[in-house]
């Protein structure tokens, strides 16, 4: 039992699991309607403007200069971890990368129309780059997927003028990093706004080219960002960013939200060098 007002939720049948894994794998990204509930996503948007507003998170380092991405909110508040558990979110996972899957990232954005990622780009670095004579990845095969995103709309986000996520179908075969133009294509696709209401999440591939679009409707944008990836994940995740989740934020949690984070959250690098942090 949740000890926040984010619900449990409920698994999707195996056949519609199968449908969503089928097209995210696919086109690199797939959009899946009402999964969570009004008043969780009015939560969510409160939290996330209280953490916007609280000095301590910038002094903190949550808060940095791009000033619309609050990292690790987990490390704040309990509401946002009991998100990372939230069916179908778990079973999804689950299914995409196998038992023992762990939480590898967290954010929760908050931009008006001065702030957007608004170039087309992949995530982290080119994972399978391809020579120049090969034109494209096997379609025979699925993309390995190192780790996802899943992004979690707390505002409608329902017009190009909300600042969408655009994707390009399928470039996550390409090999390539996207050219440097405003409207890229693969193979005849061009770019896809992801329109979707509050309360709407879809999947990311990173490697997928995608950016977001500059957000003119006058209010601000929410959404809420949640990586995940097989059991070696979090460990890279960690060793880097050094996360820390206060063990008063795991009173009562539930037994798949430990096991989300492993019990290295507090001693990542030990996979690493043997050795143990004092």
């Amino acid at each position: 039992m949740n000890q926040t007002p984010i619900q449990n939720g409920t698994p999707f049948s195996e056949e519609r699991t199968a449908e969503i894994i089928h097209e995210f794998k696919r086109d690199g990204f797939v959009l899946i309607s009402d999964v969570f509930e009004k008043d969780e996503t009015e939560v969510l948007r409160e939290k996330t403007n209280a953490l916007f507003d609280d000095p301590k998170t910038v002094e903190n380092g949550y808060l940095r200069e791009n000033h619309f991405i609050v990292w690790q909110p987990n490390e704040l508040e309990r509401t946002f971890c009991d998100l990372l558990v939230r069916e179908p979110i778990f079973s999804l996972m689950e299914a995409i990368f196998g038992k023992g899957f762990q939480h590898c990232g967290n954010q929760v954005l908050r931009n008006d129309h001065a702030h957007a990622i608004d170039h087309w780009h992949v995530d982290d670095s080119l994972f399978y780059p391809l020579p120049d004579d090969v034109p494209r990845h096997d379609p025979r095969i699925n993309m390995p997927i190192m780790w996802l995103t899943v992004q979690i709309a707390l505002s409608d986000i329902d017009s190009i003028e909300c600042g969408p996520s655009q994707y390009v179908p399928g470039s996550h075969y390409s090999g390539r990093n996207p050219p440097k133009t405003d409207t890229p294509t693969f193979e005849g696709h061009g770019p896809v706004s992801v329109l979707c209401k509050a309360g709407d999440i879809y999947l990311h591939n990173p490697q997928c080219w995608h950016r977001g679009t500059p957000n003119r409707s006058g209010r601000y944008r929410y959404l809420l960002q949640q990586q995940y990836g097989p059991t070696w994940a979090f460990l890279r995740y960690n060793a880097y960013i050094q996360h820390r989740i206060p063990d008063h934020l795991f009173e009562g949690a539930d037994r798949r939200l430990l096991e989300l984070h492993d019990d290295l959250h507090s001693r990542s690098e030990a996979r690493y060098t043997g050795t143990v942090r004092k």
